[in-house]
């Protein structure tokens, strides 16, 4: 069998028969029970009354969780909960590749967030990797995609009411375009940070820090010789001056202000035309490519976990030993 950390031992199990029943259950080498947990998955005659990713999360977390009964439903349901992981796939690759085809400037952030994050699996046991990976979300992945639902629609409005009016002056564009830029990067931030780290285990750092600020993981992104240039439109100086209303608009310059302090200072200026190329980088190719590329990072780690060898018999383990 396996542990929980994915190391494979010999012990004595509590029924032989059973062990050999369950390998049986496990096999699938005509892929015949995969089609069928599909074709049940999407006829509704089989559904889900628990999340069968939390509940993988929480049996991985300790050893102990072998013997506890309320988890002997990740082995018997194992080909539906590995055919709905294979459906989410599927479905958010082909949502991805929608965004690609409507931005093709996303398809290089995509192509570059997906080699550094590679460095999640340093080990090759797709367990230790997977939790190991996990060991750095510090953020709820379906709370940040309501998030993004709920603001996704006021910037398109945004956008649609330009068009609708034709003509905006710069100094009203201006501060709405700085305005859905800054939507953008907050939305952006705890992904960043995610990105910040697997770049510094593609460096060799094997303990990075699992939180710095914005402004420090854009300063390390930004410095990294192989990946700069995917950086170059992040900016928390835009967000900051947007937020605190910290913006001085005119003679096709923009000045972001610095207000604290008794002496107002100006901390940054952009041309309009550079300006609007940064905004235009981040709402068209760096923020639609990160968030699809988490999910698909995400299930990727999952599916890994549950086709190896080292998590099938781990579920040999589960309840007999």
């Amino acid at each position: 069998v396996a542990d929980t950390t994915g190391e494979h031992k010999f012990t004595r199990v509590k029924d032989l028969n059973q062990y050999y029943a369950d390998i049986q259950h496990l096999v699938d080498e005509d892929r015949s029970k995969i089609k069928e947990a599909v074709d049940e998955i999407r006829s509704g005659k089989f559904t889900f009354t628990y999340n069968p990713i939390k509940l993988i999360d929480e049996f991985l977390r300790y050893e102990r969780n072998v013997k506890t009964v309320k988890f002997i439903s990740l082995k018997r349901d194992y080909h539906y909960i590995l055919a709905l992981a294979l459906l989410e796939s599927q479905a958010t690759l082909k949502a991805r590749e929608k965004i690609v085809e409507k931005f093709s400037g996303a398809q290089k952030v995509v192509d570059a967030v997906e080699q550094i994050f590679i460095s999640f699996r340093p080990t090759g046991n797709r367990i230790k990797d997977y939790k190991f990976y996990r060991s750095f979300i510090n953020f709820d992945i379906d709370v940040l995609a309501k998030r993004m639902s709920a603001q996704i629609p006021v910037m398109d409005d945004t956008i649609k009411e330009f068009i609708r009016r034709g003509e905006v002056a710069g100094d009203i564009a201006i501060p709405k375009m700085m305005n859905i830029y800054g939507k953008c990067l907050e939305l952006s931030v705890p992904i960043i940070n995610l990105v910040r780290i697997g770049l510094e285990l593609r460096k060799g750092n094997p303990s990075p820090e699992k939180q710095c600020s914005l402004a420090k993981n854009i300063s390390i992104l930004k410095s990294d010789p192989d990946y700069s240039a995917l950086f170059n439109c992040l900016d928390e100086r835009i967000r900051h001056s947007d937020a605190h209303a910290s913006i001085d608009v005119g003679d096709g310059k923009v000045h972001l202000i610095d207000g604290r302090g008794r002496q107002a200072k100006t901390i940054r200026t952009y041309k309009f035309e550079e300006l609007m190329r940064i905004i235009e980088v981040m709402e068209h190719e760096f923020f639609p490519a990160l968030f699809p590329t988490l999910i698909l990072q995400e299930m990727a780690m999952l599916d890994l976990v549950l086709i190896s060898r080292e998590y099938k018999h781990l579920l040999l383990a589960l309840g007999n030993c």
